[in-house]
């Protein structure tokens, strides 16, 4: 099996977190500032600051409470930046900086729930949920008003009509039915727009609520001249709206927490960001070099992540969640299936677009599970929880075409349909050939099918729970399985046996993927945690703990050298093998350990004992101090010696050397070096310079007890030699008698 490969393949050691796609955005107020260059937007307790060009976050604000913001507005000067905790206070922030200029309390006896400035910047009005309105002047920092009356929280109207005011006469000037709950009102430049209706210099509006469409309106006549097209799916709603005059950029906010740029004089879409992803279901890498990612949430809508530039692509189409994708072989074209019954296949040109291209329906209940064709972009399976599976077959007109078919996407029709299990099926796999099919479900097994006519070869029996992934090995006739009974196993094709059992994770495992060409497999659980095991000997070498909650989604590059993942958490990470790397830094550091080393023994030949104990010192190896310390012990001058090169050394090298000493003197042998490293250290460091050392409490707590018990074994050795040597002096010896004398015969 995946053994027969082993020889021809690397095995992977480690991944590292190489980027992270996370929440931005969590509903509340987005702001843009005059430039159009800086987007700002609550996300919990911190303001994020993007950059509109890249979509990258340049600066996260949190004040010192730690509190969810509540409420914030930027300056028309675009110099200020004021936020509001749930704790009451307010921070006016150098936000370029990221600095806090000024904290003061809001003196509101609820949560600020608005604010806004003044045209001049200098003065902040802050509506609170205790239904009244404080006026701060920011520049010499005291509150000039404060209103009461309002019976409810001072915020905006949802009516669903529009009011013109006149401001010199503070008289209403026209009433605008608009027909919807409107949520934003914007003021357009008086200038004709054509591309909006706008023929006239009058005053013209716009307005966006829950019907999901930005609409301009003639404030003379109440008409709405210009309505934008709606798209399909719900969480299209309006939230917010903001004009940056100065760029001509307008903002919109849809409730599915996504943020949409336009071209304030056409609304000609400009820029996506999706702020939020909710519980991210499954994530797939898109085009030949993987240079986009697509992301399925707990959404009807997709989102296409450009790796490089940030940019974000959604999709529309569906009308209920998404709940998974798969990509054909060369990356241009993927799949998606829904809670609405539906399958659709999208194609991404070389610019980096996204269209629908074909749809199909047949299923009598969501579509959990859908698998690409692997050999060549023919056909694609799906399985629902109506307990079926179907073949789809891609038309030839698909194919030939690189653009969206004329007249919409194409209708796809199913080749063929067969009940596969009891209970849902949780997920369908094609192998590399095109020719086998693989099918796990609630009901516990797992089954393989012939394709294209699914006729049934036979069914994997071993698991206790519910099975949420299928896949075929890329090299052997192994199929891996991942359950919610918390295990990872391989079985034979050929006889449907069970040849190894992977056991770790602490809950249900989620996903599971071949790599390192079919030697090693990547396990995503329900615990949140990512596995990488080596199959020839069933060990887990690593686990990744980056996400919080369930990884639903795990997707492997071409070149096999990085994996990504989505859970619940709502973060989509991309992972990178450093294997390699870690094995370069290992053996540079392997071959630097080896020079140092040689040196060491140079310089302690030549007795240069300051240069020889530095070096040891930045080895941060305890025995090598302790050998040259040792070999300083040996001079005939040690004393001296000793005293000379410890005074000699830096701080942090004395407080490592105080560290070593803690090992060294747990061992009666090496006690003697850290005694007369103690000895100098005491006799030339004063008491406050000590007690300045990083950590020498813990130090110092571990060297008295075995200081203590070697002054007692000292002590007791001491009164032996000394009770010795008084009896070698009060022993009274017999005279020996003399020596009789030689005859001189037996000269």
């Amino acid at each position: 099996m995946a053994e027969a490969a082993a020889g021809g393949s690397r095995f992977k050691a480690n991944y590292a977190v190489e980027r992270k796609i996370e929440p931005f955005y969590k509903g509340g107020k987005v702001q843009l500032d005059q430039t159009g260059q800086h987007l700002f937007c609550v996300c919990g307790t911190r303001v994020n600051i993007l950059d509109v060009a890249s979509g990258a976050v340049l600066r996260s604000l949190e004040q010192e409470d730690q509190e969810d913001i509540t409420a914030f507005d930027l300056s028309p000067d675009d110099e200020v930046l004021v936020t509001a905790s749930r704790a009451l206070l307010l921070a006016q922030w150098a936000w370029r900086e990221g600095s806090v200029i000024r904290l003061w309390k809001a003196i509101h006896t609820a949560p600020v729930a608005t604010m806004a400035f003044d045209p001049t910047s200098t003065l902040l009005a802050t509506g609170g949920c205790d239904g009244a309105v404080r006026v701060w002047d920011i520049m010499r920092h005291y509150g000039t008003h404060h209103f009461r009356g309002s019976p409810g929280v001072v915020h905006s109207g949802r009516d669903k009509i529009c009011i013109v005011w006149d401001l010199q006469s503070c008289q209403a000037t026209k009433t605008v039915p608009v027909f919807e709950s409107v949520e934003a009102a914007v003021t357009l430049p008086e200038e004709p727009a054509p591309e909006l209706g706008v023929k006239s210099t009058g005053l013209h509006f716009l307005t966006a609520g829950d019907q999901g469409m930005l609409r301009v309106w003639e404030a003379a006549s109440g008409q709405c001249v210009y309505t934008q097209p709606q798209l399909p799916g719900p969480g299209r709603e309006l939230t917010h709206c903001a004009l940056a005059r100065a760029a001509g950029l307008l903002l919109s906010v849809t409730a599915d927490h996504n943020l949409l740029l336009y071209e304030a004089c056409s609304l000609q879409l400009q820029k996506q960001f999706a702020g939020y992803s909710e519980e991210v279901l499954d994530v797939r890498f898109l085009g030949p070099e993987d240079s986009h990612v697509v992301v399925a949430s707990n959404s009807p809508c997709l989102k296409v992540f450009e790796l490089q530039t940030s940019a974000c692509q959604i999709l529309h189409g569906h009308t209920d969640i998404v709940l998974a994708l798969d990509v054909f072989r060369k990356g241009w074209l993927f799949a998606s299936c829904a809670k609405d019954q539906s399958i659709r296949i999208w194609r991404m040109n070389k610019a980096g677009k996204v269209a629908c291209v074909a749809q199909g329906s047949g299923h009598t209940h969501g579509v959990g599970t859908i698998c690409c064709s692997r050999l060549k972009e023919t056909f694609l399976v799906t399985g629902s929880q109506d307990c079926t599976v179907k073949l789809w077959p891609l038309p030839e007109a698909l194919l030939s075409k690189s653009t969206v078919p004329d007249g919409g996407p194409v209708l796809l029709q199913a080749q063929a349909t067969q009940r596969c299990h009891e209970k849902d099926i949780n997920s369908v796999a094609v192998a590399p050939n095109d020719k086998l099919l693989a099918t796990g479900s609630q009901d516990r097994t797992a089954k393989l099918w012939a394709l294209p006519q699914c006729q049934l070869l036979g069914v994997f029996l071993g698991h206790r729970r519910g099975l949420w992934c299928v896949q075929f090995s890329p090299m052997d006739q192994v199929l891996a399985t991942a359950s919610a009974d918390g295990t990872v196993k391989l079985w034979a094709l050929q006889d449907f046996s069970c040849l190894k059992t992977f056991e770790g994770h602490d809950a249900s495992v989620l996903k599971v993927a071949f790599v390192s060409r079919g030697t090693q497999l990547l396990s995503s659980g329900s615990d949140g945690l990512l596995k990488l095991w080596t199959i020839k000997n069933n060990e887990c070498v690593r686990t990744l703990d980056a996400h919080e909650d369930k990884v639903w989604g795990l997707h492997c590059s071409r070149l096999d050298d990085h994996a990504l993942t989505g859970a619940s958490d709502s973060c989509v990470i991309l992972w990178k093998d450093v294997t390699e790397v870690e094995q370069a830094e290992e053996q540079a550091k392997r071959e630097e350990q080896v020079v140092k080393q040689q040196e060491l023994d140079n310089l302690l030949q030549e007795k240069r004992y300051l240069r020889a104990l530095g070096l040891a010192i930045s080895l941060d190896r305890p025995h090598t101090v302790l050998t040259v310390i040792q070999a300083i012990r040996r001079d005939p001058e040690a004393c001296e010696k000793l005293e000379a090169t410890v005074f000699q050394l830096r701080r942090d090298q004395k407080e490592a050397l105080l560290r070593f000493c803690v090992t060294w003197n747990t061992n009666s042998r090496h006690c003697h070096e850290a005694q007369a490293v103690l000895g100098v250290l005491l006799r030339h460091e004063a008491p406050e310079e000590l007690l300045a050392y990083e950590g020498v409490r813990a130090s110092l707590e571990a060297l008295l007890p075995y200081t203590e018990r070697h002054f007692q074994r000292l002590s007791r050795t001491l009164q032996a030699a000394t009770f010795l040597d008084f009896l070698w002096h009060n022993m009274k010896l017999p005279t020996l008698p003399a020596a009789p004398p030689v005859p001189p015969s037996t000269l």
